[in-house]
């Protein structure tokens, strides 16, 4: 009984990353699995304006073994807090101490899209950044025509600050990438 508590104490995470449905949590190597799979699942062209990595979810979750991420990069879990069950991935990287900025990434399980996660990660997260780690603005980057991503996105009062022409390269044509963002004076 005692080990079991234990074990339930190494996943709890600091108040401000739960929510209503979930908690956010440190992702490990085992997660990666599940995230690469997904990304497999879906294009994985079309989620970036960078070249996909298309490679087994074993030799991710072995890269992410063997990396060190920079320390303001936060890759975290998705878990929901009833079962415990992962169902995606909120990430924040390029971190900048001057702009006080980072921006934001998310995956969700293609079985549990439009159940509202990804709307209440993306709203952890950026309440953490704000609101423990001091942050200004936070923003995000998608494709033109990533339908979903820019409703989310516009869901949590998200402005769209830039059209980038041609940015990303999918199907083989170019397409608009369209970087929106949120300010700490929006989020209060």
């Amino acid at each position: 009984m005692a080990e079991e508590k234990k074990k339930k104490e190494v996943f709890l995470t600091t108040p401000s990353l739960v929510g209503k449905k979930m908690y956010l949590r440190t992702a490990t190597a085992e997660d990666v699995v599940n995230f690469q799979k997904w990304r497999l699942l879906g294009e994985p062209q079309s989620m970036s304006c960078r070249m996909a990595s298309l490679i087994t979810p074993a030799q991710a979750a072995e890269r992410y073994a063997k990396k060190e991420a920079p320390f303001d990069n936060l890759e975290l879990a998705v878990v929901l807090k009833k079962d415990h069950i992962l169902v995606g991935k909120a990430v924040s990287f390029d971190y900048n101490h001057l702009n006080r900025s980072a921006e934001l990434g998310l995956i969700i399980d293609p079985d549990e899209h439009e159940k509202g996660y990804g709307k209440e990660a993306l709203h952890l997260l950026y309440k953490y950044l704000f609101k423990q780690r001091g942050l200004y603005k936070v923003y995000a980057q998608t494709a033109e025509f990533n339908k979903p991503a820019m409703k989310l996105l516009e869901s949590l009062r998200f402005k769209k600050d830039a059209t980038l022409r041609n940015h990303y390269f999918y199907d083989g044509s170019f397409h608009a990438g369209l970087i929106y963002s949120l300010l700490l004076s929006e989020f209060e």
